[in-house]
């Protein structure tokens, strides 16, 4: 609700302007446009499929940045509930959920809200990945059900936002840590595979 609550309210500003401008254009020449602007085209042709389907007003380009942002908080929740149980998610999703700047990014039709969301869905994919069991049936699943979602992410990332790339610091510095507090210096060798794959 918070997200969509007067979505519309006022006109595009600036850069909203320009985003409105270089969605409207054929792929090719969005492609062309943002190797001019600071930021990958990700977004810009995620928002032309969206604009393609819902227009180009103000609130229907804006809607794409607070999908991302409601999505976000059920991510959050998922970690939350991952990492400490359902208080946790509850307590989590409800912090991202009425945060000033989440709530103010989800409504502005720029890249922010999806940035948010694709570094939730990394931190999410990189937990799943990193506390995973390894010893699936065959490399084929554990793949699909752990590399893949985590490659996903990180694409989804690079193409979003340059500032991304903090986010995967923060991620291999979390492992990093985590793996660091497995002692793996006392040479056990599943310790040794989970830094392997992980690399």
């Amino acid at each position: 609700g918070l997200r969509f609550y007067r979505l519309d309210a006022q006109s595009f500003w600036n850069d909203e302007g320009n985003t409105a401008r270089l969605v409207e254009r054929p792929v090719a020449l969005i492609i062309e446009g943002a190797a001019g602007d600071i930021h990958p085209p990700g977004y810009y042709l995620l928002l032309h499929v969206w604009r393609a389907f819902t227009g180009g007003s103000e609130f229907a380009l804006r809607a794409f940045s607070a999908l991302c942002g409601v999505l976000t908080v059920a991510v959050t929740a998922a970690i939350g509930q991952r990492v400490g149980g359902r208080r946790t998610a509850l307590a989590a999703a409800l912090l991202v959920a009425v945060h000033p700047l989440s709530v103010y990014y989800s409504q502005e039709a720029r890249m922010y809200a999806l940035l948010g969301l694709s570094a939730a869905l990394t931190l999410w994919a990189g937990m799943r990945m990193a506390n995973g069991k390894w010893r699936m049936a065959n490399h084929a699943s554990r793949f699909t059900h752990h590399v893949l979602p985590l490659a996903f992410c990180i694409v989804l990332g690079l193409y979003t936002q340059y500032a991304y790339l903090f986010v995967l610091v923060g991620l291999n510095l979390a492992f990093g840590i985590d793996w660091l507090l497995r002692r793996p210096w006392e040479w056990r060798a599943k310790d040794w595979r989970v830094l392997w794959r992980w690399i």
